[in-house]
């Protein structure tokens, strides 16, 4: 029977994918948070009302400002295009041939863009009512408490609204840019209690050195955790692989010298010289 081996460096590639396939695992609930929702659907319709001459116009559909290509899931038999002039990406078909009386639909296909992930939301509440709760015995309590609770009945409105499934796509489009204003004016006015915080000299926040909820995509620390422990995996396979190479080649050469020193040790005979025979 034939048997396989595999030497410490030829196992690090299955080690390693392995390795990778935690990883991915791993943070596979953070991709989770990040759903999405129904894909919305434009459409336009192009009418030739002559009842016995065909027509051919150019149609036309402009994507809202917030939509970007990779965000049309599809377009059908128009084309993807930017108006450098309005600053905004259209789906177009220049030439379309209607029959006479002839009616003909173009539909759209777009992700859903318009919603702020309740991720953000949530942490904006939290990092509020920490602010509070620093405030607590403070003179500053008072207004920080009339700040905090208008910070949450705002964020509070904004889940609500998004929320709502009768709310048309016009509408949410426009609740949306409104709630991008609103959120702005949230965050001033978060930085306005972290600044009464300061004056009311108490210990600062950790989340207020972090990025906003906003903005930060940066790694859990549970993910962070994860990588170090990977790097110092690999790096223990690697130093492993050095140590039984070295062994290896150190063994190889103690058994060389072994058999070297048996042939030319004390007290073995020594070949006696041939005498010469004398010349004639």
């Amino acid at each position: 029977m034939t048997r396989w081996s595999m030497s410490p460096i030829s196992k690090l590639p299955a080690l390693l994918w392995l390795v990778s396939g935690v990883l991915l695992v791993s943070t596979a609930p953070a991709w989770a948070e990040r759903f999405e929702r129904d894909p919305m659907t434009m459409r336009v319709i192009a009418v030739n009302p002559s009842a016995d001459k065909s027509r051919t116009v150019p149609v036309r559909i402009d994507l809202p400002q917030e939509v970007k290509p990779s965000d049309v899931l599809d377009h059908g038999e128009l084309a993807v295009d930017y108006d450098t002039e309005r600053s905004l990406y259209y789906v177009h078909k220049p030439e379309v041939t209607l029959a006479p009386k002839q009616t003909k639909v173009f539909e759209v296909l777009v992700r859903d863009v318009w919603y702020v992930p309740e991720a953000d939301l949530t942490g904006l509440k939290s990092h509020t009512a920490l602010l509070l709760h620093r405030l607590q015995k403070s003179e500053y309590y008072e207004a920080a408490k009339k700040l905090g609770d208008s910070i949450q009945s705002r964020l509070d409105d904004v889940i609500k609204m998004q929320e709502d499934e009768t709310i048309g796509r016009r509408q949410r489009i426009g609740a949306y840019r409104r709630n991008l204003q609103g959120l702005q004016v949230i965050k001033e006015d978060i930085a306005r209690m972290e600044k009464l915080l300061s004056f009311a000299g108490g210990p600062p926040v950790p989340q207020m050195l972090q990025e906003s909820p906003l903005k930060s995509d940066a790694p859990s620390t549970t993910t962070t955790w994860l990588v170090i422990f990977l790097i110092i995996i690999f790096m223990g396979l690697l130093a492993g692989q050095f140590f039984f190479t070295w062994h290896r080649r150190a063994s190889g050469a103690l058994e060389g010298g072994g058999e070297l020193g048996n042939s030319q040790r004390p007290g073995a005979p020594t070949p006696m010289p041939t005498p010469e025979q004398p010349s004639r």
